[in-house]
């Protein structure tokens, strides 16, 4: 059995002082751990899938461009085992924008907007336990089963767009599920779920000997291993240009992955945002203007978009 332990996880960020909250958890974790410890393994079993929800307006990114020029349109996504809520934005080449672990819709509107201004379909959708999407819990493998019944609903993507996690289900998109995108814009990427268990543990206070107890349930529920969610071994099989932006400070996800990531996948590039943190980047006007400009290289549009237009009006 694999042991989830430090020594196989690699560097993890620094450690940031705990909350009360997270002393009330590591507590109840500790006490719990000794009295019933099957009964602590299946409560951080449920934590490890089950993204923190945040509520916030998702039109908020829209008011960017005059309405008119830009075709929202709202539509809920349903298919045996999977229901999510998705929006569509513009028209042209589709391109699938991914939000990360405990994200939502409002974190990828920066760039769905530009890209519905630069000529092309954003679509994009909370993932399963995510914004509002029904469900509490999700998984790496729920991402890839909500992408499957996106696809099939509203139209394979020419371009997929992911941020954290949601990095880390575009690589299996495109490995994977055999999506026909012709490149990647990866922001902050994410390596995977094995990555952090053992941080996860410390975090929440579960003793090491707990552990592979808690990943035995958590791999019974989503009905594959961890190690078989490794973004940074499933690059090696990409085959099409991908462009990665990463904040070499990043708290969240070590700047180490993408520059594994990079190394591995063929015609990637990764390109260094210094000062931007995990989620500001997603909102860094200069960073999005380069992930438009990557995308009229491999994914031409024909026609200037309605914000060109406008502006020229």
């Amino acid at each position: 059995m694999t042991s989830y332990s430090s020594t196989n996880i690699r560097r993890q960020t620094p450690r940031r002082p705990a909350t009360l909250a997270v002393r009330a958890i590591r507590l109840w974790f500790a006490l719990e751990s000794r009295l019933a410890p099957q009964s602590a393994e299946r409560r951080a079993a449920r934590m490890f899938v089950t993204p923190p929800r945040h509520k916030r307006a998702n039109r908020s990114y829209l008011q960017l461009v005059p309405d008119d020029l830009l075709d929202v349109t709202n539509v809920a996504v349903r298919e045996p085992g999977v229901q999510v809520s998705a929006t569509t934005i513009g028209h042209g080449p589709t391109v699938m924008l991914l939000h990360g672990w405990g994200g939502s819709v409002v974190d990828m509107m920066p760039a769905a907007t530009a890209l519905a201004c630069a000529g092309y379909r954003a679509v994009l959708f909370d993932m399963p336990g995510h914004g509002r999407s029904p469900g509490r819990h999700s998984s790496l493998v729920e991402f890839l089963r909500a992408m499957g019944a996106v696809s099939r609903t509203l139209g394979a993507p020419e371009l997929l767009v992911g941020h954290s996690f949601g990095g880390a289900a575009a690589v299996f998109g495109i490995t994977e599920l055999g999506l026909p995108a012709r490149g990647a814009v990866l922001f902050s990427p994410a390596p995977g779920p094995a990555y952090y268990v053992d941080r996860f543990a410390r975090t929440v206070g579960l003793p090491r000997e707990r552990t592979n107890g808690m990943m035995r349930l958590v791999v019974e529920r989503v009905g594959r291993s961890v190690e078989s969610l490794d973004a940074l071994a499933a690059a090696r099989s990409a085959r099409v240009p991908a462009v990665i932006f990463h904040d070499p400070a990043d708290r969240e996800v070590p700047f180490e992955f993408a520059q594994q990531m990079s190394s591995t996948w063929a015609g990637s590039r990764l390109v260094a945002r210094a000062a931007l943190g995990h989620k500001r980047i997603l909102r860094d006007a200069s960073t999005i203007s380069a992930a438009v400009d990557f995308a009229r290289e491999v994914v031409p549009v024909d026609a200037p978009g309605p914000l060109a237009l406008w502006r020229s009006a």
